[in-house]
């Protein structure tokens, strides 16, 4: 998707892997209060429930206007559920270097609204750089 962010100096391609992440991005690049949006930050190291180390990568690492940078998870509703995924960002959360975000964000399908998403979608067009701005 080609966006234009105040943090950006010319518009750029913000990349997504699933229709979820597709919808955040429509509906948050409409968002006055966004400054910048960065895809797949780097991975955060933390210590599962079980003891067992892993990684994990954030979908976006979003930076609001007043400096704020929330690190943002897109997953199913019923994934979060089935893995307990609750628990597992709570270690995550307590093991993010505070330079990278302030705080962390679950966001289900249950909250992305695909009426407003697609209207989001439409307007983005409209508005959107033209490909050959990104290019330049």
């Amino acid at each position: 998707m080609i966006a234009k962010l105040p943090a950006f100096k010319r518009p750029r391609v913000i990349q997504f892997e699933s229709m979820l992440e597709y919808r955040f991005l429509c509906l948050t690049l409409l968002r006055p209060d966004i400054h910048d949006i960065l895809e797949q930050p780097p991975a955060i190291r933390y210590r599962r429930a079980d003891g067992g180390i892993a990684n994990h990568v954030f979908d976006f690492l979003v930076t609001l206007n007043s400096g704020e940078r929330i690190a943002v998870a897109i997953k199913p509703a019923h994934r979060v559920i089935r893995r307990d995924f609750i628990t597992e960002l709570r270690h995550i959360a307590a093991a993010m270097p505070k330079q990278l975000a302030h705080r962390v964000k679950l966001v289900t399908d249950e909250q992305l609204d695909r009426r407003a998403a697609a209207e989001a979608a439409r307007q983005i067009m409209r508005n959107r750089p033209v490909l050959t701005e990104v290019a330049a």
